[in-house]
């Protein structure tokens, strides 16, 4: 008789855990979307999925509204991402972008009507430990020093994301971060997921 329970037993197990593992990050995406509409947050995303068929280039020169760097997935992604902002009517006051065409292109996609401006700090983190330790640095003191009724957002590396605050994002989450309270080197707030 306990066999023919079995089944039943741990679908019921089953959808229990997937309930217990979604309601963290539902709640997590839900506060975070509440501190970024209340302002005065960075938000950290990387740049949307390459190609691949072009290196990232860190040449200001390169015209990079002319130069096709994301894949259509991620184009697809950084669209999305700039109607959640929109549809949940969080302000952005500012965005700062590496030198990358990846991630000036997911900026540009994603907040077109706000011009980026480039942060070489959020370029790819060089090998050197002193030279990494102070881009970090100088990361850290811009959202120390950000001040506004809406947020700043940075569109950097995974490399310096994961860096500064410890996390990996995925492709589709950003983390939002403010200045460092007691015992902090960087204050987390949460994470957005987008998917």
């Amino acid at each position: 008789m306990l066999k023919q329970f079995r089944p039943w037993a741990i679908s019921v197990f089953a959808l229990l855990l997937s309930v217990l593992f979604a309601v963290p990050h539902a709640y997590a995406t839900d506060a975070a979307w509440a501190r970024v509409q209340r302002g005065g947050y960075t938000i950290l995303i990387q740049g949307a999925d390459s190609s691949g068929t072009l290196s990232p280039s860190l040449d200001n020169s390169v015209d990079c509204s002319a130069t096709q760097t994301l894949s259509d997935r991620g184009r697809q992604l950084a669209q999305k991402l700039g109607a959640r902002f929109a549809a949940r009517s969080v302000r952005i006051d500012k965005i700062l972008t590496s030198s990358t065409c990846n991630a000036r292109e997911t900026a540009r996609l994603s907040f077109n009507s706000i011009p980026a401006e480039i942060f070489k700090p959020l370029d790819p983190l060089p090998a050197d430990e002193a030279a990494k330790r102070s881009q970090i640095e100088q990361i850290r003191a811009t959202i120390a020093a950000f001040r506004g009724p809406g947020n700043l957002v940075m569109m950097a590396d995974r490399a310096n994301i994961i860096a500064l605050t410890g996390i990996t994002p995925r492709p589709t989450e950003a983390v939002v971060v403010s200045k460092a309270e007691e015992g902090e080197t960087i204050h987390i707030a949460g994470r957005i997921i987008f998917d």
